[in-house]
């Protein structure tokens, strides 16, 4: 397996997290997908289904969208497989890119076709002919940028302070965002739903178990206090861990684990960065046991 990345243009990337290619010449591919922020998808090559966490079957298309998780998925390919796409930061929600809120597509694969216009028609044709990413980075620029709306300034600072919030502690509780306030309890509540996928209760819960799971990943695998301090012991930790991640912390560092660790790693870690252009890690070869 191989994954690539390439940035997108200046003028998207508030909106959209890093471009990537996924390719396998492997007949069939398990992997888990830990709960992420939302993805935009283009099938190449293969097909195959994700499992939500409720049991339901979501199968793969051509083009599709796959909005913020609450829990981990299981993800099937048969191959040879070639995906691009990449992942949807809260300001392309709303009306930013895709005119829909975030919650309505929580846990769900749908056709992206309708939510990108007419650019679609064509557009797997011309990305698997264009060649390498590099190549396909003006028509991938081309159809999100034509769905590019401006956002109000109100919508830009509560998604920055959610955001914020979010990266201040490895446990932020919801009374530091919202002061005791109904009110802006209530803001804070339209804003996590519309652009995040959830209220910002639901929101912490997920950060704090996928902060912990990569400190234990960032420590060879190894229960660390970084890890155990936000919870309330060390079995409620390993349950909030594989609900989010699909794994237990002792398999989060197996060696057919390997997408998940890449995803969990900092330079892969895209819900908490600051807006703006991020610096494009380099291409990941993922060796399959």
């Amino acid at each position: 397996m191989q994954i690539d990345f390439a940035e997108p243009n200046a003028s998207l990337s508030s909106f959209i997290s890093l471009y990537y290619r996924f390719r396998s010449d492997e007949q069939e591919v398990i992997e888990t997908e830990r709960a992420d922020i939302g993805h935009i998808r283009f099938m190449l090559k293969g097909h195959g289904h994700m499992q939500l966490h409720d049991g339901t079957i979501a199968h793969s298309m051509r083009a599709m969208l796959t909005g913020p998780g609450s829990a981990a998925s299981k993800v099937r390919l048969k191959g040879p497989i070639d995906i691009v796409g990449c992942s949807v930061l809260p300001l392309a929600w709303g009306g930013g890119i895709l005119n829909c809120d975030a919650r309505n597509h929580a846990d769900r694969l749908c056709d992206a076709v309708p939510l990108l216009g007419n650019g679609c028609d064509n557009v797997n044709e011309e990305l698997a002919a264009a060649g390498e990413l590099q190549d396909m980075l003006p028509i991938l620029d081309k159809l999100l940028g034509q769905n590019l709306r401006r956002i109000r300034p109100s919508v830009l600072q509560g998604v920055e302070q959610i955001r914020v919030w979010l990266s201040s502690s490895s446990d932020p509780q919801v009374q530091e965002l919202t002061g005791g306030s109904p009110s802006r309890e209530r803001r804070f509540n339209r804003i996590g739903n519309r652009y995040y996928g959830g209220p910002p209760k639901a929101l912490a819960r997920k950060i704090r178990a996928l902060k912990a799971a990569q400190a234990i990943m960032l420590n060879n695998g190894e229960i660390c206090d970084a890890a155990i301090e936000p919870f309330y012991d060390q079995s409620h930790m390993a349950r909030e861990i594989k609900r989010f991640t699909g794994k237990s912390p002792g398999k989060l560092v197996t060696p057919d684990e390997l997408l998940l660790q890449l995803l969990l790693d900092r330079p892969y870690f895209r819900e908490l960065e600051p807006y703006g252009p991020a610096k494009s890690p380099p291409p990941a070869k993922l060796q399959s046991g």
